[in-house]
């Protein structure tokens, strides 16, 4: 697997992420990166800190990030590094991605955290704006391997194989069992499912796999639901991309899932 960066605040569920990525890291002989936004309280944004208390400001969280990460390594026995920001925005998260060529970002949630809080925050910009995948790991969760992998697949809207990359990996990694599952509305009929299956399968290879299709008009329900019967350790939903004018009108469920979910969510960009 490619490097991996995890993202903290030295919170409860910042910590869970790290260890989540730890054990994957540690697993399959990756390399961690950790990452953190420094924000200034109100007073420096105001002009009430000079520029030097707010470049000592940044230097010292710097200083705490790395030595933070020190400990981390040595506690878990694998390399790790550190990088801290002041301003966080799409374009620093690419540069950062790009530049430690990862190819996952680990993020804590908390069990607590609302939507409406998630919309303006440093979770919501990587969700929805990063090009690699996003492993969102729920406070509390106990460690372990992923051996089941559920697939939230939406058979209307079949991504290209590129897509399908970081489930392979996911799954080869660990040697999971795949479910992929469809949930369409009461009385829907596909056309085209035996094409769509046999697509699927081409895309995946030899992974050991099954389909399920359920009809419910509530997806995130049946997708809880399902989670729970395949005992499934992961779970990988992607996030649709609307246009301005319908995202207003749209709330993401893998956002939504994000929040609901007692399991990690790899979020894989379409």
């Amino acid at each position: 697997m490619k490097p991996i960066i995890v993202a903290t605040d030295y919170s409860e569920c910042a910590e869970a992420a790290i260890r989540y990525a730890a054990l994957i890291a540690r697993y399959t002989k990756t390399d961690l990166h950790l990452f953190n936004v420094h924000s200034f309280d109100i007073h420096a944004l105001n002009g009430l800190i000079n520029a030097a208390e707010m470049k000592r400001s940044s230097e010292n969280n710097q200083l705490r990030l790395e030595k933070y990460a020190e400990n981390l390594s040595d506690k878990f026995n694998i390399p790790m590094t550190a990088r801290t920001f002041t301003m966080f925005t799409e374009e620093t998260l690419g540069e950062l991605v790009s530049n430690l060529n990862a190819g996952m970002i680990v993020m804590g949630m908390n069990k607590n955290f609302d939507e409406n809080r998630l919309s303006g925050s440093v979770s919501n910009t990587i969700i929805s704006n990063t090009r690699v995948p996003v492993l969102v790991v729920p406070e509390g969760l106990k460690l372990k391997l992923p051996e089941r992998i559920l697939y939230a697949c939406d058979y209307q809207t079949i991504p290209d194989e590129g897509h399908f990359e970081a489930l392979k990996a996911m799954a080869n990694s660990f040697g999971a069992e795949l479910r992929i599952f469809h949930v369409s509305e009461q009385n829907t009929v596909l056309k085209d499912k035996v094409a769509i299956t046999e697509k699927i399968e081409a895309y995946i290879g030899d992974i050991h796999h099954s389909f399920k299709e359920k009809h419910q008009s509530d997806t995130l329900t049946a997708l809880e639901a399902e989670v729970n019967e395949f005992e499934a350790d992961i779970v990988i939903m992607s996030p649709h991309k609307y246009g301005f004018w319908s995202s207003l009108f749209h709330r993401s469920k893998t956002r939504e899932m994000a929040l609901r979910s007692t399991v990690p969510l790899l979020s894989v960009p379409s």
